[in-house]
């Protein structure tokens, strides 16, 4: 082969290389995507335990607040 030869294969290597690193990009941002909707949905599980959890303190203290209030006077 001569020279030129191998210069046009060598180039017309590029675009194939290029997309698949593209694709290969693109499959690694998908994943991420994927990992960070599933990190926002536990998040939000663990935002609404909380909150369950605070009212169900507030109502405990309210109901000792009372009780310490009615035992004493």
């Amino acid at each position: 082969m001569d020279s030129d030869t191998i210069t046009l294969l060598s180039l017309l290597a590029i675009p194939g290389a290029a997309g698949a690193a593209y694709g290969g990009v693109k499959a690694g941002l998908n994943g991420c995507r994927q990992s960070l909707d599933k990190i926002d949905r536990i998040v939000t599980r663990l935002d609404e335990r909380v909150d369950r959890h605070g009212d169900r303190i507030t109502v405990l203290e309210v109901e000792t607040t009372h009780l310490k209030g009615s035992g004493r006077e």
